[in-house]
């Protein structure tokens, strides 16, 4: 029998997943809101290589969560502000024994559905960027990265050894980590650029290719470094190179950058960051699950993090503010950073 896959929240990685797992033969409901159920016929991804993948025709889509009840894994793809309410949601309509797998920015997520869930969520990462296109028809892969999940306990370790075989066959390897919890902190130092680009309002790779934005990367990322190694992390390799490397090359001028570090800026010249998506769409972003996460622990281990409370605060006071925003240039960005780090070095002096 197939793997029955359900998908809650799906948007552009939600949506983009399951097309992929059903083309690869899994028996998938996607679950989202109700124009998703109005675009059920034109739905489609887009590889990274330009491949176009058609779901099997018995994907399903729906509104309604108790779709989910007869799920052997739910891939949790909402937005961390929802991941409360899609534990108790869960809870409620997902089959007692199902393998909760949280595709979802941030550290939090898999403990905050381990509430109500207990241990059969397994934590995970997207590393990619998906945009949806035609309407939200075709889900379009704009950035490469890894596809990232710990490896389960028991009856959920077979079913996220399945789940891999399915979407390895459908040319999207899924990697299974003892450590999740390092890959994720790794994977986060990486994010900090989704705040970046809000901040500044660049597409990813033209943040990557303009100097002052990479310096507020790589302050931000060193800073992160720091934080997470106090709270006991060991961030992990995410895109071949060690952080500490990444964070330091960031600051190397663009030929070299481009020559050395050629998988930093491997993005279509449209991608956008998701937080950035969210302050072009008017929705509240995901910034505190970011580079705010960095300062929250910067706080409770009695350190600081300029660069990421710099970062926080612009995108913050971008919520919400009427069209069109007025984001900071990269090079203002760097100037507040770097205003906020002396006054954070005379504070300690």
């Amino acid at each position: 029998m197939a793997l029955r896959v359900g998908v809650l929240g799906a948007g552009a990685i939600g949506g983009y997943l399951g097309v992929r797992l059903s083309a690869s033969g899994a028996s998938v409901v996607l679950v989202g809101r109700r124009s998703l159920i109005d675009r059920r016929e034109r739905l489609h991804a887009v590889g990274l290589d330009g491949t176009v993948v058609h779901p099997d025709p018995t994907l399903e889509v729906a509104e309604d969560p108790r779709a989910l009840s007869d799920a052997d894994v739910v891939l949790v793809t909402v937005k961390s502000r929802d991941t409360a309410d899609a534990g108790r949601v869960l809870a409620e309509h997902a089959s007692q024994d199902a393998t909760v797998v949280s595709f979802q920015n941030g550290l939090a997520n898999a403990p905050t559905l381990r509430e109500p869930l207990g241990s059969r969520v397994v934590a995970g990462m997207v590393s990619f960027n998906v945009r949806r296109e035609d309407e939200g028809a075709r889900l379009r892969q704009l950035t490469r990265g890894p596809l990232v999940a710990g490896p389960g306990q028991g009856l959920h370790a077979g079913r996220v050894h399945a789940l891999a075989e399915l979407l390895e066959a459908g040319g999207l390897p899924l990697q299974l980590h003892d450590a999740i919890g390092d890959v994720l902190a790794g994977k986060l130092l990486l994010n900090l650029n989704n705040g970046i680009c809000a901040a500044t309002g660049l597409p990813i790779l033209d943040s990557l290719r303009t100097s002052d934005a990479r310096w507020c990367l790589s302050r931000c990322m060193l800073e992160g470094l720091a934080v997470l190694r106090a709270a006991g992390y060991r961030p992990a390799t995410v895109l071949g190179l060690p952080p500490s490397i990444i964070a330091r090359a960031l600051r190397l001028p663009n030929a070299i950058l481009l020559r050395v570090a050629g998988r930093l800026v491997s993005a279509d010249p449209d991608a956008r960051s998701s937080t950035l998506q969210d302050l072009d769409a008017g929705k509240p972003t995901e910034i505190d699950e970011l580079n705010g996460a960095i300062v929250a622990l910067a706080r409770e281990h009695r350190l600081k993090a300029p660069g990421n409370e710099v970062v926080t605060e612009i995108v913050h006071a971008l919520e919400g503010s009427p069209t069109p925003l007025r984001f900071v240039s990269a090079a203002e960005l760097r100037r507040r950073i770097a205003q906020r780090e002396a006054r954070a070095a005379r504070d300690d002096a």
